[in-house]
C-alpha cells in the first residue's frame, strides 16, 4: 500500500491520524530489536507503563559502560558525515562553503567516499566489519534530510531539479557504500520523518515530508534497512510547548510511516530519542531532558506499536555535567518501577505520578 503525499490545508486529520497508527502495527516492523549480539531485556509486565526495548548510541562510538543491569542494549553506532568525504573532521576544523561542498557531495565518485569510509574504519578498530549491530548514518551536511525540500523547484517545491536528484543519488550512493562495508550489520537513515518539536503541521512540514517521501520513491533508501526518526527531547516543565510532546510523537510516527509506504523495499522505524534537550529555542537547551517526560513519551510509544528506540548521547556523560549516561538510565528504570508499583497499589487512582529522580548539579 503506498500513501499520498497530501498538499492540502491539513496534512494529518483525525481521521487520517487513527487509520495511520492502525497501519503502523498492521503494516510497519516498527522497530522491532533485530541483529543484537546480546540477550533481549526483560520488559516489566504490569501497568501502562511499559516501555520498548532500549538501545543506546554514541557519536562515532560505542559506550564503555555496562548498561545490562538497567535492561539497556549498547548496539548502536553512529556515523558521523565525516566518514564519507568532503566534510572534515571537526578536529581538523574545515572551513565550509555550503555551495562549493554540495557540489562536491553530489559529483564526490565512489572511489574516494570508499577511501574516505575506510579510513574512518581504520580509526575505530572497535566497529569491525562483520557487525551484526546498528548503524545510524549519520549525515547532516551540505543537506540535511529535512532541507531536501529547498532543492525542489516550483511555487510548492514539488518540481525535481537536478540538484535534487543529484544529492538523492548521492545519499543513495552513500548508504550503499556502507553496506559494502558492513554486509551483516542493520542500517539506518537518519532524520528521515523527523517532526517538528511541537507536533505542528504548517506548510514547511508538508514540503519537509512531501521531498522526503519524493526522494525514498526514487530510491534513496534502498539499500538501508530502516529510517531514523528524531524525537529529541526539546522542551522542559515549565515551557508551554512542553505539553506538545504527544503531538509531536504522533507526528514523528506517521511522517516515517508514510516514507516506509512509499519506500520499494521494506523499512523499520528506529525512533531516536536524547536525554538532554537540544533545541535552541529551549531556555535549557543542552540540559538534562526531565526524567518524566521521557518516561512518558516511552510509554506513548509503546502504546504506538514501537518495540524498540535509540538513545543518542554524544559521550559518556550527558552534556556538560557530570552524570554519566549508566545514571541516567538507572533514574529512568527507578522511576518506571515506581510507577509501575504505584499503579499496582492503586489501580482506581489517576495520580500516580512520582517525583523526577533528577541528581544534584554537579
Amino acid at each position: 500500500m503506498h500513501l499520498r503525499p497530501v498538499h492540502g490545508s491539513k496534512l494529518i486529520g483525525c481521521c487520517r491520524l487513527g487509520f495511520l497508527l492502525a497501519l503502523m502495527v498492521v503494516c510497519s516492523p516498527l522497530s522491532h530489536a533485530q541483529n543484537v549480539n546480546s540477550t533481549q531485556p526483560a520488559t516489566p509486565e504490569t501497568g501502562g507503563h511499559i516501555w520498548p526495548a532500549l538501545s543506546i548510541g554514541l557519536q562515532d562510538a560505542y559506550l564503555t559502560q555496562n548498561l545490562s543491569p538497567e535492561g539497556v542494549l549498547n548496539n548502536a553506532w553512529f556515523i558521523s558525515q565525516y566518514a564519507y568525504g568532503v566534510v572534515q573532521d571537526r578536529s581538523e576544523n574545515a572551513e565550509k562553503d555550503p555551495e562549493r561542498d554540495l557540489r562536491r557531495y553530489i559529483d564526490l565518485p565512489n572511489e574516494e567516499i570508499e577511501s574516505a569510509l575506510s579510513r574512518y574504519v581504520s580509526r575505530h578498530p572497535q566497529l569491525t566489519r562483520q557487525t551484526l549491530n546498528t548503524l545510524i548514518i549519520n549525515i547532516e551536511y551540505p543537506v540535511h534530510p529535512r532541507r531536501l525540500w529547498q532543492l525542489l523547484d516550483g511555487e510548492n517545491h514539488d518540481q525535481i531539479t537536478p540538484e535534487f536528484t543529484g544529492v538523492v543519488q548521492a545519499y543513495a550512493r552513500r548508504y550503499a557504500i556502507t553496506r559494502k562495508f558492513f554486509p551483516n550489520a542493520t542500517l539506518v537513515a537518519y532524520g528521515m520523518g523527523m517532526p517538528d518539536g511541537q507536533g505542528r503541521e504548517r506548510l514547511l512540514e508538508k514540503r519537509q515530508l512531501n521531498a522526503q517521501i519524493l526522494a525514498t520513491k526514487m530510491g534513496m533508501l534502498k539499500d538501508v534497512n530502516a529510517i531514523a526518526p528524531v524525537l529529541y527531547e526539546r522542551f522542559s516543565p515549565g515551557e508551554r510547548a512542553f505539553q506538545n510532546a504527544d503531538r509531536a510523537t504522533r507526528q514523528c510516527l506517521v511522517n516515517s510511516l508514510q516514507i516506509v509506504q512509499a519506500s520499494h523495499t521494506p523499512l523499520d522505524i528506529l525512533v531516536l530519542m536524547s536525554l538532554t534537550v537540544f533545541n535552541g529555542n529551549s531556555q535549557n537547551t543542552r540540559r538534562p531532558a526531565d526524567l518524566d517526560g521521557i518516561a512518558d513519551r516511552l510509554s506513548y510509544l509503546y502504546k504506538l506499536g514501537v518495540k524498540r528506540v535509540i538513545f543518542w548521547n554524544g559521550g559518556e556523560k550527558l552534556n556538560g555535567t557530570n552524570i554519566t549516561v549508566k545514571q541516567r538510565f538507572q533514574q529512568l528504570r527507578r522511576l518506571q518501577a515506581a510507577r509501575i508499583e504505584g499503579t499496582s497499589a492503586k489501580p482506581a487512582s489517576p495520580e500516580a505520578n512520582p517525583p523526577s529522580s533528577e541528581p544534584d548539579k554537579p
